[in-house]
Order: structure tokens, then sequence, then C-alpha cells
């Protein structure tokens, strides 16, 4: 069966160069035991030339297994440092990912043949962090500029005497400025790097954004409740990054909650963050998928609720501050979202 060793370029070439050189071996070994047979040969006494063949046999035999091992062992280190750089390379390529876009292949020490492909790779690299950077720049400008129209289209829909086609219009309005918000949230996450060294107490933060969300819940028949722990949390992060993060969490909730249900919200002395709601819940095989950014059920791309980013928001978030986010069963049904955290020392 071959490995995986055997099936790279080290183990082929360790392979190959390998039986080359016993090979070799192996045939000048044969090759100077029949010239000694020959000259032994000649020799008129036979316990003569029995003490020459066996004396050769001696001297020699032991040899042969000894200088392969030797062989073995310098192919392999030779081979192995020239190939060095190439594997080196290959785990930075390994490991780039979205969010690393500045990241290069090394190219000191790279074999000639190998050094254009790795630069063409640098330069693909280049072109992609330029793009990334244009779409960044582009989300933030369209957020930008799409939050005072929305903010006097709300004004004005607010204004005019209530109906059901103004409350249609008043709830679109709102679910467009949570978008809009979001989007923000998004280029906030991906242009600048989070302040991690603030002392935070993570129940202060989950009360404010619960009281804040609370009229917003009530006006779309909802409630929202918070269940505070007994004393602080305190984790080392950032205040503004982690409000964002358990404010999508409750808008969430809200958004899946039937009419007249409430949303609870529990702060843990161990770190955690949960928001529990009454809604349909979140299928086993979808619980990875919910947290990937732009990712919708089908239910929600036919509904046209949401655009698949708060919970790739609260990933990256806590993803951040070295935690992370999961989703459980609620304990009356529903989805319980579950954001964990490092408690400062």
């Amino acid at each position: 069966m071959r490995t995986p060793w055997s099936r790279s370029l080290e183990g082929k070439l360790v392979i190959r160069l390998t039986a080359l050189m016993l090979a070799a071996m192996a045939l000048g070994f044969l090759a100077l035991g029949a010239y000694s047979h020959e000259a032994a040969e000649k020799i008129a006494d036979e316990a003569l030339k029995d003490a020459i063949i066996s004396d050769f046999l001696r001297d020699w035999g032991w040899a042969f297994p000894l200088i392969a091992v030797v062989l073995l062992a310098v192919t392999t280190w030779t081979i192995r440092s020239s190939l060095k750089p190439v594997r080196v390379a290959s785990e930075n390529a390994a490991h780039i990912a979205p969010g690393d876009a500045g990241v290069r292949l090394p190219t000191a020490g790279l074999p000639s043949e190998l050094a254009p492909l790795v630069g063409a790779v640098n330069e693909a690299l280049d072109r992609l962090e330029k793009g990334f950077d244009t779409q960044r720049r582009f989300t933030a400008d369209a957020a930008h500029e799409l939050r005072t129209p929305l903010a006097i289209l709300t004004a004005g829909l607010e204004s005019l005497p209530s109906s059901d086609e103004v409350e249609r219009l008043r709830q679109d309005a709102e679910r467009m400025n949570r978008l809009v918000a979001q989007l923000l949230r998004v280029a906030r996450l991906d242009a600048q790097p989070m302040d991690l060294s603030q002392a935070v107490d993570l129940g202060q933060v989950a009360g404010e954004v619960a009281a804040h969300l609370a009229p917003w819940a009530a006006r779309s028949g909802r409630s929202v409740a918070f269940e505070a722990a007994d004393g602080p949390v305190p984790v080392l992060g950032d205040r503004d990054a982690l409000a964002d993060a358990i404010r999508n969490l409750v808008e969430n909730a809200i958004a899946h909650c039937p009419e007249g249900e409430e949303v609870t919200v529990r702060v843990e002395e161990t770190g955690t963050v949960s928001v529990i709601d009454c809604g349909p819940g979140v299928p086993l095989e979808l619980r990875e998928k919910v947290f990937e950014r732009f990712w919708r059920s089908g239910e929600r791309r036919s509904s046209g609720g949401g655009a698949g980013l708060g919970l790739s928001i609260v990933d990256e978030i806590a993803r951040a501050h070295a935690g992370r986010v999961a989703v459980t069963d609620g304990p009356q049904g529903g989805a319980c979202f579950i954001l964990s955290l490092p408690l400062a020392a």
C-alpha cells in the first residue's frame, strides 16, 4: 500500500535514487567479486584459491550493507534539505485564508525551476488583495451613502398615518436599515483590527444591548428578557465588537421568534452569553453553515429576509477574541446561540 510520503516528490526521489545507487553498488560488488574469482582461478594451489575468495567475502561482504545504509541516510538528508524551501512555501500557502490577503510565499532558497511558479502565485495573491480592498471600499462606501436616504425614508414613514401598507413599508425600511448596519460592521471588521486589550464586563455589554433592542422587539410584537450573572463577567476584548456580536444574535432571535413570544438573553459567570428564542430552531445538518457569510436557508431566501451576514459577523468576532459561537436546541424548543469567551485573568 502506498503511503502519502511515497507519493510525495521527496519520497519518490529518495526511493528512486536509493534504488539506483543500490543497484550500482550491487553491480560493482558483483563485478569486483567476479574479478577476484577470475584472479583466484589462475592460482594452482586450491587451498590458496579458497583462502583468497573467503578473505574477499569476509573483508567486503559486511561493507555492502553499511555503505547502503550510509548512502540512504545521505540521500534522504540531501533531498530533504534541498526541498525544504518548497515545503515551507507549501505550508505557508496552506495557511492563507481570506483574512490573510497580505501573506506571500517565500522565494528565498527555492530551486530555479520552482521560483517562477511561486512568483506567479504571489502575483496572483497581489491581484486578489487589490480585489478584496476594492470590494471592502465599495461595501463601506455604498453602506455610508445609503444611511442618509434611509434615515429620511424612515422618518417620512413614521410621519404617515398608520395602515397595513405603511406598516409593511416600515418593516421593509427596518430590514434595509439592519442590512446597511451589518454591511458597515462587515466593512469595519475587514478594514481595521480590533483592540483586544480592553477589560470589558460581558454582562454589562449584553444588558445594554438587550435594553437597546427591547423597544424594537416590542414594536414587532416580541419581548426581550435579560438574565444577568451574579457578578461581573470580565473578558479582554473590543467592547464595540462584542456589542455588535450580541446585537446580531438578539436581532436574529427576534427575527425568528413568533409574535407574542420572548427572547431570553442570559449571561453566565463562565464567560458565555446565551440567546434563546422560540422559533423553528436550526437543523443539526445546518448548524455549521449558518455561520458562513451570505449563507441563508431556503425559507429565508424565498421570504427575502436577511442577507446572511449577522451570524457570520458573530463568528468572526468570537474567533478574533479566542472564543467561539455555537447553536443548540433551546430548552423550550427553538434555538439557543451560545457565545463563549475566555475570562480575563
